[in-house]
């Protein structure tokens, strides 16, 4: 959400968790009546917003801290591997399909055999 000036709206109150994330880094995605909805933010920028190190993030998610590196550097990343990712920021990852008529649906994704 935007305000007049175009820069992201505080929504501290609404995050989940004890995190606060510094919605002031975060890129609106269009305005007006036609534009996108959401907001567009780097994985280690929002990942520096919530407060978090690499090295927060490898502890929490069992993944190298290198390996940390090279996801907020990839175009290309496994879902499971987002949702480790985002676990660790206290976040629930969500995959959304938008549809040309504007429709948005959430997609369920399996996490697999429970261990």
């Amino acid at each position: 959400m935007a305000t007049k000036n175009g820069s992201a709206k505080r929504h501290d109150d609404e995050i989940d968790g004890p995190e606060k994330i510094d919605w002031g880094k975060a890129k609106i995605i269009g305005r007006g009546i036609h534009a996108k909805r959401g907001v567009r933010m780097p994985l280690r920028d929002l990942r520096v917003a919530a407060g978090k190190t690499q090295i927060d993030v490898s502890e929490a998610t069992g993944i190298g801290q290198s390996e940390v590196s090279r996801i907020e550097q990839r175009d290309d990343v496994l879902v499971s591997t987002l949702r480790r990712y985002f676990d660790a920021l206290g976040a629930k990852l969500e995959i959304v399909a938008a549809f040309p008529k504007g429709h948005r649906i959430i997609v369920e994704i399996d996490d697999g055999p429970k261990k």
